[in-house]
């Protein structure tokens, strides 16, 4: 399985950009959150990272996982060995490296329906 996610959270990115480009992503994004990654993104200074591991165990509401991941990874999607979206990243197990936690996709199909 393949995990895809953002290596920090909103602040640890705006931490490491300049002062200059902080400034400029926070004028045109006018301080809202969303738009701030939007204009992150289209400036490329984010990317996603992928990582790989083994499903631990699938259960009726989560899956447990061992890609890394870190803060910032929740929402990020979880492929199966043939690139299909199983899960949706949302929690982590500091102390133990090999627990990670999705939910299956079902789950967020259907807050995706009007």
């Amino acid at each position: 399985m393949l995990l895809l996610g953002y290596p920090t959270a909103l602040d640890a990115i705006l931490a490491r950009a300049g002062a200059e480009t902080l400034d400029s992503v926070v004028a045109a994004s006018k301080g809202d959150s969303k738009q701030m990654m939007e204009e992150l993104a289209r400036r490329h200074l984010i990317r996603p990272i992928a990582t790989q591991g083994h499903i631990g165990d699938v259960l009726l509401d989560k899956i447990v996982y061992d890609a890394q991941t870190t803060s910032g990874g929740s929402g990020g999607p979880l492929f199966n060995n043939e690139g299909k979206v199983v899960g949706i990243n949302f929690a982590v197990v500091r102390e133990f490296g090999g627990s990670n936690f999705a939910i299956p996709v079902g789950f967020g199909k259907s807050l995706l329906k009007p």
